[in-house]
């Protein structure tokens, strides 16, 4: 990568190349660690993959020791995420998974949802997860997000059909 299409490339890819340096690891080290194919970190960082999953940002972040919200977001915002403390971290971690799930379920669904929907959907699942109380881990409540997706989704669906 010269330097000009460094400057280029989007925020969380300079956050994923400063982490690689910081660990030693290369493109394919990476990948391999976070059970991706053997080039999907290259392709990362050549721009071929400008958006990656959620699933593959946490895989990528597991490895490097951080979360998917701190590697994906800009210097500010990592430095907010920080100074707030953990709690705050931990919100932002289940809110973006909240909506990474939202969308790829909507998608598989087959649902368009407009931006009322998906935040009203958004809010109830996370309102949900805050009402589990301390006894589950942060892990639990990000694994029992995309169930609660799946299951509010096809709800509203149903719910959309029996109104018409």
């Amino acid at each position: 990568m010269t330097k000009e299409t460094e400057k280029l490339a989007p925020e969380w890819v300079k956050n994923l190349r400063r982490l690689m340096d910081e660990q030693g690891l290369n493109p394919r080290k990476l990948s391999l660690l976070a059970g991706l194919n053997a080039t999907a970190v290259r392709d990362m960082m050549e721009g071929r993959s400008r958006f990656p999953r959620y699933d593959t940002v946490q895989a990528l972040a597991d490895v490097l020791g951080t979360t998917p919200a701190m590697l994906m977001s800009s210097r500010k915002t990592t430095t907010e995420i920080q100074a707030k403390g953990a709690p705050f971290g931990h919100n932002i971690e289940i809110l973006a998974e909240i909506i990474a799930r939202l969308q790829e379920t909507a998608q598989e669904l087959g649902r368009d949802l407009n931006a009322r929907e998906f935040a009203a959907m958004a809010a109830t699942i996370y309102r949900r997860l805050q009402d589990s109380g301390e006894d589950i881990s942060h892990k639990q409540r990000l694994s029992s997000i995309k169930p609660q997706v799946y299951d509010l989704l096809e709800y509203e669906t149903l719910r959309h059909k029996s109104a018409k």
